[in-house]
């Protein structure tokens, strides 16, 4: 990869259709496992390391933050890995992925969601298995939310795209951008 940043590999509001703006990664809302499937809690640890570099084989992260008007967000993850871990932790996404049906989650704010799984296809374009999208959907007393997970492994990178956007064929093209740059 060269001299290249870990920044210049995350999304940009300039791949973004909506009007969004950035903001400081640091308050993402750092969900907690409160129950449902255990397999529920090893994802929940999975994002939150991503998001902090807090994995003990990181080498470099990056992260981005958008969020408009209207409620749509993008967060979009880039971790570099040392001796092969970041195919390591694809795996453990896979694996936890597929054992997972639900579970419940409390972000840092006290609101409990619960999470539904409704769909793992893989990402558009991508021909070795190496990426995927989850579709959930997130709901609350007073919210339905459906969201998108795209996890991408280019050697020593993982990517990891979260959005909630209207339209399931988003999440494609944002996380095809984010394989693309780290080809």
């Amino acid at each position: 990869m060269g001299d290249t940043t870990m920044e210049s590999l995350l999304l940009t509001e300039d791949d973004l259709d909506e009007s969004f703006f950035g903001e400081e990664p640091s308050v993402a809302y750092d969900p907690v496992f409160v129950s449902g499937d255990d397999s529920g809690r090893v994802l929940i640890g999975l994002i939150n390391m991503l998001t902090h570099g807090s994995h003990t084989e990181t080498a470099d992260h990056a992260s981005a933050l958008y969020t408009s008007v209207v409620g749509s967000v993008v967060f979009h993850n880039v971790t570099r890995f040392d001796d092969g871990a970041a195919q390591r932790v694809f795996q453990e996404f896979v694996d936890a992925l597929d054992k997972c049906e639900s579970y419940r989650m409390q972000l840092n704010d006290g609101m409990q969601f619960d999470v539904t799984k409704a769909a793992v296809e893989p990402l558009e374009g991508s021909s070795d298995g190496g990426a995927f999208v989850t579709r959930w959907v997130t709901t609350s007393e007073e919210y339905r939310i459906e969201g998108s997970w795209a996890v991408a492994v280019k050697g020593d990178l993982l990517s990891f795209v979260n959005v909630r956007l209207p339209g399931a064929s988003e999440i494609h093209r944002l996380a095809g951008e984010a394989l693309r740059r780290l080809a």
